[in-house]
């Protein structure tokens, strides 16, 4: 719930990049006044450390490019549906134990339900909103996939887990911030003290839910908690509908319940 409303808040926010700049730049300050509770990472953790900063920064660019191109309703049920699917099947083929063979055909009606919520032609009949930032939600998609495999299994390496939550977030910070200087040079902290309450407030919902999601692959099965998360898009469908004013497509709404079945069969099976 918590990363649906983030991105929605996010998708109508008129300046997405400075709203991210808050969420992905000055969202770090939230981490300062825990810093007492991480020790720093070790040596080891680094690496996995830096793999994550470039992956989540490819993930931040892609999916303010997917929100800023297409509605909500269109770019989330793939960005995420997708993300979980990958995993499935990188954990069955190398990360023994982790999935089984009816766990992944779970994840293949998943995938199929990603497939019904896209549209044909330029243009979604529905909505009339383009859709050429269907490359940005599959690559957006990607990203999910593959933080998820190195945070996931970086988390368990960690000393504790507030190591990891707490030190990829604030070493994150830094980055971000020097992206956005080096994109609109200092205007970009004009730009974003103009949206620092949507901004700001997406930042709070993001860390804590993503510190959540780390907390739980620390203790779980990788596929199986990244394809429960993506319980995530029956939340974003009803606040693109709601609260967006988003108009959907009877297709759509036929792919929401597979997704979402995908990603619960994954818990029962």
């Amino acid at each position: 719930m918590m990363h649906a409303v983030w991105n929605a808040i996010l998708k109508r926010t008129e300046d997405k990049f400075a709203a991210m700049m808050c969420l992905s730049g000055f969202g770090g300050v939230l981490y300062l006044p825990f810093l007492h509770l991480a020790p720093l990472p070790p040596p080891d953790l680094w690496p996995w450390l830096g793999a994550s900063f470039i992956i989540h920064f490819v993930y931040q660019i892609s999916l303010t490019k997917a929100l800023e191109m297409g509605a909500l309703t269109f770019i989330y049920p793939i960005a995420r549906g997708l993300g979980p699917t990958l995993v499935a099947l990188f954990s069955y083929l190398f990360l023994a134990g982790e999935m089984s063979l009816p766990e992944v055909g779970a994840v293949m009606i998943l995938a199929f339900g990603i497939f019904l919520s896209t549209s044909t032609g330029k243009k979604d009949k529905a909505t009339g909103n383009d859709t050429s930032g269907f490359f940005f939600a599959v690559l957006t998609g990607t990203m999910i996939a593959a933080y998820t495999i190195i945070d996931g299994l970086a988390v368990r390496r960690a000393p504790t887990e507030l190591t990891y939550i707490i030190w990829s977030g604030l070493g994150f910070s830094p980055i971000f911030i020097a992206y956005g200087l080096w994109q609109r040079g200092p205007k970009i902290f004009k730009d974003a003290v103009a949206v620092w309450r949507p901004g700001m407030t997406a930042a709070l919902i993001a860390h804590t839910g993503y510190g959540i999601a780390l907390y739980a692959y620390s203790i779980g099965s990788l596929g199986e908690i990244a394809a429960i998360r993506e319980t995530s898009i029956l939340f974003a469908m009803a606040i693109g509908t709601l609260w967006l004013r988003e108009k959907v497509s009877r297709r759509r709404w036929m792919a929401v319940p597979l997704i979402a079945s995908g990603a619960i069969s994954l818990k029962l099976i």
